[in-house]
């Protein structure tokens, strides 16, 4: 036997370990982005889903047990008109959200407020909300809807 016969057995087994160490890590990465191992709220105010009027994720807040605001942005780059917004999953009604201004240039901000079911602070919440907005492109109106989730930890 040679002493080059030990170094590729050795480089062997290390290559060997080293793809399924970084296979496990790539999974659990994965896992972790996903919200597994975070619970329903994870401590950590989200934002999911939005395409078009993104949410920041630092602004929601769900204060004095019942009581949503998030800021949104358009992102889409043209101005777009908000004309109708729901809520579902803890919201309290579905005539219970609504934003401060409803026609937004590329770039707005907005604030949305809405009512929850009473959240004692720590609890988690899940709210659903769907946007539908007008958007006008080459001298058409269009007609889009935004759907996504807010989630957290009430304060």
């Amino acid at each position: 036997m040679r002493i080059g016969d030990k170094g590729q057995g050795a480089m062997e087994y290390l290559m060997t370990y080293g793809w399924a160490i970084l296979v496990v890590m790539i999974v659990g990465v994965v896992l972790w982005q996903l919200g597994v191992f975070g619970g329903a709220g994870g401590g950590v105010n989200r934002a999911t889903g939005f395409t078009t009027i993104k949410c920041f994720d630092r602004t929601i807040q769900l204060k004095d047990s019942t009581n949503l605001t998030a800021t949104f942005t358009n992102a889409a780059g043209t101005p777009v008109t908000i004309i109708n917004v729901t809520c579902g999953d803890d919201c309290a009604s579905a005539t219970s959200v609504s934003f401060d201004d409803t026609e937004l240039s590329g770039g707005d901000t907005t604030t949305l407020t809405a009512t929850t079911t009473a959240k004692n602070p720590g609890d988690a919440f899940t709210v659903s909300i769907s946007i539908v907005y007008t958007e006008s492109v080459a001298g058409r109106t269009l007609t889009h809807t935004d759907t996504g989730r807010l989630t957290g930890t009430a304060e």
